[in-house]
């Protein structure tokens, strides 16, 4: 009688890890989707990377929260502002203006505008240079959140719309009127300075351009710094540097305090290498997280020179009380909520097809380096989760109707 061949071990351990490496995917097809009604404002987009709210749009799908209508949320399409260029010719923006209806979240990426190009002695001179140190100065007819653009925003958290920001959003270019008033529903106030950690403060390596010919105006000297350090720009024009190993110790860390520990479940201690700006939260606002600039005395001594504090806000939470309905006066909406991000926390340039895999940013999160200068490791510990509870809230959000009456 002739004997069965054993099944080959090699082809059992292949089919195991076939299917080991696809039950994740198996996973996330099978999960059901949520609707979550989400509007994007990006007024700085320059090219086709979408770098400035690609990150958000990649949480939006990786969680499977769809539109209204059903549909996947696209990084190139669903979202208010300038839009690439086609052909030569850039699309007329798309504005707040034009939404048919409140969503259950407003997300403002950026408002900064698209940088006009300028002759080299305008660059090495530091002319018309925008005071919260991102490049080339904005197009006046798209750079800045607008009055337009706040009066929609306004009408949307009246209505209970939960509104998140972050830098830039209320920075230069936007005129002192408008950020008022934006910064009164986002519970916060800009101090006017921005700031950035540096791998090599060196001239014509990260530091824009500008930056050598403003500190020579400013100061006096020639900029010879080299090495890593934070650049700091206020928005009149002065600016400071504080160097790694002189005054300060590393990057800027984000701390979770006591109440974001509390609300968010986040305790991340992780580097934040991007531009972010300075601000104070005001009376009545959750700071959830703060940032460390891991100081030394003489770092202390300099902050204090030109009145910033030590430690300051990445994420600022305030909730407005709830609006009573006019049915039943003994009871009321929940709070509108809103949340500023102090630093550029949406921006990142890939958006990879593991979206489509169940557990890919807790996988991530474990395998990713925090190194001076990379932008992954906040992203992928600290954005990602930030921005899950986020939408989880934002999910609940009940709009009202104009009588004040509660709508889905």
């Amino acid at each position: 009688m002739k004997k069965k061949k054993p099944f080959p071990r090699f082809w059992a351990g292949l089919a195991a890890l076939m299917l080991l490496l696809l039950l994740p995917w198996i996973i996330w097809e099978v999960s059901p989707a949520r609707t979550l009604s989400v509007a994007v404002l990006d007024k700085t987009v320059a090219d086709d990377s979408y770098r400035e709210h690609k990150g958000l749009f990649w949480v939006l799908n990786q969680q499977k929260y769809r539109t209204e209508t059903g549909d996947k949320y696209l990084y190139d399409l669903d979202y208010y502002g300038n839009y690439p260029e086609k052909n030569g010719t850039r699309p007329q923006e798309r504005t707040l203006a034009e939404m048919k209806a409140e969503p259950q979240l407003l997300y403002i990426a950026d408002t900064y505008g698209l940088e006009e190009e300028r002759s080299g002695e305008e660059a090495e001179a530091g002319e018309d240079v925008p005071a919260n140190a991102g490049g080339g100065a904005p197009q006046g007819q798209n750079g800045g959140l607008k009055t337009a653009d706040v009066n929609v925003i306004e009408a949307a958290a009246a209505r209970g719309t939960m509104i998140v920001a972050e830098f830039n959003s209320l920075a230069a270019p936007t005129e002192e009127a408008v950020r008022k008033r934006a910064s009164a529903m986002l519970g916060m106030e800009w101090t006017g300075w921005t700031a950035r950690y540096f791998p090599d403060l060196s001239a014509g390596v990260e530091v824009p351009d500008w930056v050598p010919g403003r500190y020579r105006e400013v100061t006096g000297r020639e900029w010879t710094y080299t090495g890593a350090g934070f650049l700091f720009v206020e928005e009149d024009g002065d600016l400071f540097v504080m160097r790694e190993g002189e005054e300060t110790e590393g990057g800027a860390r984000i701390s979770f305090t006591d109440a974001g520990r509390g609300r968010l479940g986040l305790n991340a201690d992780n580097r934040y290498n991007y531009w972010f700006d300075i601000v104070t939260a005001s009376s009545g606002s959750e700071v959830l997280a703060e940032y460390d600039l891991q100081l030394t005395g003489n770092g202390r001594a300099l902050l204090a020179e030109h009145g910033i504090r030590e430690r300051f806000p990445a994420i600022v939470r305030r909730e407005a009380p709830g609006t009573a309905d006019s049915a039943s006066p003994d009871s009321a909406a929940p709070g509108q909520v809103s949340y500023y991000f102090a630093g550029d926390y949406a921006d990142h340039d890939e958006y990879p097809f593991w979206r489509r895999y169940a557990g890919w940013p807790t996988f991530k999160s474990w395998f990713t380096f925090d190194p001076p200068g990379s932008e992954d490791a906040f992203y992928w510990d600290v954005y990602v989760p930030l921005m899950n509870k986020v939408l989880e809230e934002a999910a609940s959000v009940t709009l009202l109707e104009d009588g004040g009456d509660p709508q889905k």
